[in-house]
């Protein structure tokens, strides 16, 4: 019997992103974990952001409340979720997620996600003005990491 040797992520080696109204920990990458599962921490410093409905074609999303208080849209309707809810988000379940508290922290599992690292990181160059789209190559951008708007 050939035993595994577990993998240590040390807080300092993690990567994250930092976004005008959000900042992302990157806690498990995708990389490691053959591109099926990462973990990911979200903290909202203030209420500015919005739904931003979406839905994916292949990833499953699971969201739990850390801190604060989140207004999710799911099934059609605003629910609030409070520290602990969950929401599991299949393929094909359009969605999206605002703060209702300053200071709100959320948790994100994605599975069968692919490379999310790099959806986050171009998406901080997007939000500081480092990266400029025009609306046909945004599409695409989003299209390409499985993110695909109303």
């Amino acid at each position: 019997m050939e035993f595994q040797k577990a993998t240590i992520i040390r807080a300092a080696d993690k990567d994250g992103v930092k976004m005008p109204r959000s900042e992302y920990v990157f806690h498990l990458s995708s990389y490691p974990a053959q591109q099926n599962l990462g973990f990911y921490e979200g903290y909202y410093p203030n209420t500015a952001l919005e739904y931003n409905t979406h839905y994916h074609k292949k990833m499953t999303e699971i969201f739990t409340v850390l801190e604060g208080t989140f207004s999710f849209m799911l099934n059609g309707a605003a629910t609030v979720f409070h520290r602990g809810d969950t929401a599991i988000i299949p393929p094909m379940s359009p969605h999206g997620f605002k703060p209702l508290e300053q200071g709100s922290r959320l948790q994100f599992i994605f599975t069968g996600a692919g490379n999310r690292e790099d959806f986050f990181k171009s998406l901080e160059s997007i939000a500081h003005g480092k990266l400029q789209l025009n609306p046909s190559e945004r599409e695409a951008f989003f299209n390409s990491h499985d993110q695909y708007f109303f």
